[in-house]
C-alpha cells in the first residue's frame, strides 16, 4: 500500500511541506507489478504518483498480493509487467495469473474492471513481450475493458525502457486528467511539492549517536534475514581466468548443510539461480550519515513490524539507520529520475533544485542520460554533487531504492551437487565474473556485488535464495533429445549445469544423446572455462571459438596469423551438422551476456535450416529454444 501519514523527525526547513492529497474515494487506481529485476516495479511506483498527484486513490502492489475480486473495486486498474525466459511472467505474478487461467472462471466476471497495460520486454527474445500481451487477451477474455491502449518498451529500442515509457505515461496522464477529472476546484499537486512518503523510519527515543567500531564490526556479521533463504558456507572462492587476463572470473563453491530432520531436501536442477546479498562498505554509509547530518540518529533503534515493509526488505524487527544503509540501501546505484525528483525536495539552493527536477522531465531525458547513465554516476556522488540536499532520516528508506539479490546460474549438476564428505549435504557452485572498469569520466567503478565477492573468504557464512528455474529444460520428455548449447564467457554455466545432469541421469540406463557445445571466449590461454570438465562427458562435442586467440612470438609457420572467431562463425561453418540436429528435435540453449550475440546465432541457425524465409520461420518456431541473457 502506498500511502502514509507523515512523521518522525523535523523535515528540513528548505523543503516544502508534503502536500495533502485530498484523494477522492470516487476516483481509485491499483497499479500492479510483475517484475524480476525491479524495472516493472519502478515502473509501477512512478505511475503511483503520477495519480496521486491528480489526487486518485492510489494503491501499487506486487501482483501476487490481490484476489481477483478486488480489481473491481478501482475505477482503472494499471498492470506494469516485464516478460522474462521463454514468453513466461515473472515469479511474482505467476499467481494471479494462475488464478485469471482457472477454467471455472465464466466469461464476464470481469466485467466491470477497466484496465491497461504497460509491458517490458526485448526485442532479441524470441517471444517479446508475451507476458503483457496473453495478460491483455485473457482480461478481455474475461469481459475487461482495455480502455487506454495498452503500451510496450523495448529494451533494445534507442531511447530505452525509460524514453518510451515517459511518452506513453505522458498520453496516460492526459487520458486520466481528461476522463477523470478533478472536481471541488482542486488542482493537480505540483511537481515541486513533495507527496507524503509511503514509508517513514521512527527513531526511538535517546541517544542515536554513533556507536564505536567494534559494534559496527559486530552488526556487519548479522545475516540479513532473507525470507525463504538458506544459510550456506563458502568452500572455496577462485580466480578461474589467467592472472593477466583483464577480467576477474570467480568460481565460487558453496556448502549447503543437510535438511533438518523430517524437512524435504532442497531439490536443485539446471537452470536453477543462486541469489547473493551484496552490502556497502561501512565507510560509503558513513559518507551518507555526513552528507545528510544523520549522525545523531544513524545508531538510534527503529522498531518497525515487517508487515508495512517495502517487497524485498530484508531486517530484523528492531534495526538502526547504520544497519539499513550498510545492509539494505542502494546508495552506489545509478539513480534513477524517481529518486532525483525526491531529492529536489529537499535541496535548499535553488539551482540545485531546479537543475535535479529538470533531469526529471522528458524534455531532458538526454540530459539525464549524459548526466546519470553514461557516466555510471552513482547516488553517492550525486549527495556529494548536490551538497545542498539534506534529506530528513525519517524519508531515508521511501527515497533511496532498496539492493537487490544478485542471481547467478548453478555451474554445476547431477551427482556433481552431492557433498559425500557430510551426508545429505549438497555442493552448489556458481560462476560471476567481477565488474570493475573505468566511466567515460576516467573514474574507477567497481561492481557492488563484485566487491562484496572478492572479499568472501572461504569459511564464510551468508544467507542465498535459491529460485526454481521458470523454465524447464531437463526431465524425462527432455533429457532423450539432442542438445546444442551456445555460450559464450561465464554464460557456459547453466549449460555446464545441465551436461552434467545428463550425464548423471543416464549413467543407470543408457548412454544420453549426443550434444554439441558451441562455446566462445577470448583465449585458451587465458577464460576456456571448465577445460577439463569436457573431455569427461563422452556423448559431448565441443567447438570452441576464440575472439582474441593468442599469437606466439615470431612469424607464423604459414604466414598468417590466428583469425577471430565468433559462436555465429562457427555455427555456419558446422551448418550440416545444425541442419542435422535441428530435423532430430534438438534442444538449443543459448547463454551469455550480449544480445549482439544472440541475434548472430539465431540468424545463423535459420540460415543453416535453409530454404525460403517462410519455411525458416516456421522450422525456427517449432524448435525448443531457450534463451537466457544478461
Amino acid at each position: 500500500m502506498t500511502n502514509a501519514n507523515a512523521g518522525g523527525l523535523e523535515v528540513a526547513e528548505a523543503a516544502p511541506a508534503p502536500a495533502l492529497t485530498n484523494k477522492l474515494p470516487s476516483r481509485s487506481i491499483l497499479v500492479l507489478y510483475g517484475s524480476e529485476t525491479g524495472n516493472s516495479q519502478e515502473i509501477a511506483e512512478d505511475l503511483d504518483r503520477i495519480a496521486q498527484r491528480l489526487r486518485f486513490e492510489s494503491t501499487v502492489a506486487e501482483m501476487n498480493s490481490v484476489q481477483l475480486s478486488a480489481l473491481p473495486q478501482y475505477s482503472l486498474v494499471i498492470f506494469v509487467i516485464s516478460t522474462t525466459g521463454q514468453g513466461d511472467v515473472p515469479r511474482n505474478a505467476a499467481l494471479l495469473w494462475k488464478k485469471l487461467l482457472r477454467r471455472k472462471l465464466p466469461p464476464g466476471c470481469l466485467g466491470s474492471v477497466a484496465f491497461t497495460t504497460f509491458g517490458l520486454g526485448d526485442t532479441s527474445y524470441p517471444r517479446f513481450n508475451w507476458a503483457a500481451r496473453k495478460l491483455v487477451r485473457r482480461l478481455e477474455q474475461l469481459g475487461a475493458r482495455e480502455d487506454f491502449p495498452s503500451g510496450e518498451a523495448d529494451e533494445r529500442h534507442p531511447d530505452g525502457l525509460e524514453g518510451l515509457y515517459l511518452r506513453w505515461s505522458t498520453k496516460l496522464q492526459d487520458y486520466l486528467s481528461t476522463t477523470y477529472p478533478i472536481p471541488g476546484g482542486l488542482e493537480p499537486i505540483p511537481e515541486d511539492v513533495p507527496l507524503p512518503p509511503r514509508f517513514i523510519l521512527r527513531f526511538a527515543s535517546g541517544d542515536g549517536a554513533s556507536r564505536p567500531e567494534s559494534d559496527i564490526l559486530t552488526d556487519l556479521e548479522r545475516k540479513l534475514p532473507v525470507t525463504d533463504g538458506i544459510t550456506v558456507s563458502l568452500a572455496s572462492n577462485e580466480r578461474i581466468t589467467a592472472p593477466e587476463h583483464f577480467q576477474d572470473v570467480r568460481l565460487l563453491k558453496f556448502d549447503i548443510p543437510p535438511p533438518a530432520e523430517g524437512a524435504p531436501k532442497l531439490e536443485l536442477n539446471p537452470g536453477d539461480t543462486i541469489t547473493l546479498y551484496p552490502r556497502n562498505t561501512p565507510e560509503d554509509a558513513q559518507a551518507v550519515i555526513d552528507f545528510m547530518g544523520w549522525s545523531s540518529v544513524a545508531d538510534a533503534p527503529i522498531d518497525w513490524p515487517r508487515s508495512v515493509r517495502p517487497p524485498n526488505l530484508y531486517t530484523d524487527e528492531s534495526f538502526t539507520l547504520r544497519h539499513l544503509l550498510i545492509h539494505n540501501l542502494d546508495i552506489t546505484a545509478v539513480p534513477r529520475r524517481s529518486f532525483l525528483r525526491s531529492i529536489s525536495h529537499f535541496a535548499s539552493d535553488p539551482d540545485q533544485r531546479e537543475r535535479l527536477l529538470e533531469f526529471t522531465r522528458t524534455e531532458f531525458l538526454d540530459e539525464y542520460y549524459d548526466y546519470t547513465t553514461r557516466p555510471r554516476r552513482t547516488i553517492l556522488e550525486i549527495l556529494h554533487e548536490f551538497s545542498s540536499v539534506k534529506l530528513p532520516a525519517e524519508r531515508a528508506l521511501d527515497t533511496f531504492p532498496v539492493i537487490r539479490g544478485r542471481e547467478f546460474s548453478i555451474a554445476n549438476g547431477g551427482d556433481a551437487l552431492r557433498y559425500p564428505v557430510i551426508p545429505g549435504a549438497q555442493r552448489v557452485e556458481i560462476v560471476a565474473a567481477l565488474v570493475r572498469y573505468r566511466t567515460i569520466l576516467r573514474r574507477e567503478r567497481v561492481g557492488l556485488c563484485s566487491r562484496y565477492i572478492a572479499g568472501l573468504a572461504p569459511g564464510a557464512s551468508i544467507p542465498v535464495l535459491h529460485k526454481k528455474a521458470i523454465t524447464t529444460y531437463h526431465g524425462p520428455g527432455m533429457d532423450g533429445r539432442p542438445l546444442v548449447g551456445v555460450a559464450t564467457g561465464t554464460g557456459v554455466a547453466p549449460v555446464r549445469s545441465l551436461l552434467w545432469h545428463r550425464a548423471s541421469a543416464s549413467a543407470s540406463t543408457s548412454p544420453p544423446p549426443p550434444a554439441h557445445l558451441f562455446f566462445g571466449f577470448r583465449s585458451v590461454e587465458s577464460d576456456f572455462h571448465f577445460s577439463a570438465d569436457w573431455p569427461a562427458l563422452p556423448f559431448l562435442t565441443v567447438h570452441t571459438a576464440q575472439s582474441r586467440p593468442v599469437t606466439p612470438p615470431g612469424p607464423p609457420p604459414d604466414g598468417e596469423r590466428p583469425r577471430r572467431e565468433y559462436v555465429q562463425d562457427l555455427i555456419r561453418k558446422e551448418s550440416g551438422l545444425v541442419a542435422d540436429l535441428v530435423r532430430r528435435d534438438a534442444i538449443f540453449l543459448i547463454c551469455g551476456g550480449s544480445h549482439k550475440m544472440a541475434q548472430a546465432v539465431k540468424d545463423a541457425v535459420k540460415d543453416a535450416i535453409g530454404g525460403d524465409e517462410e519455411e525458416r520461420e516456421r522450422v525456427f518456431e517449432g524448435l525448443d529454444w531457450i534463451q537466457e541473457i544478461w
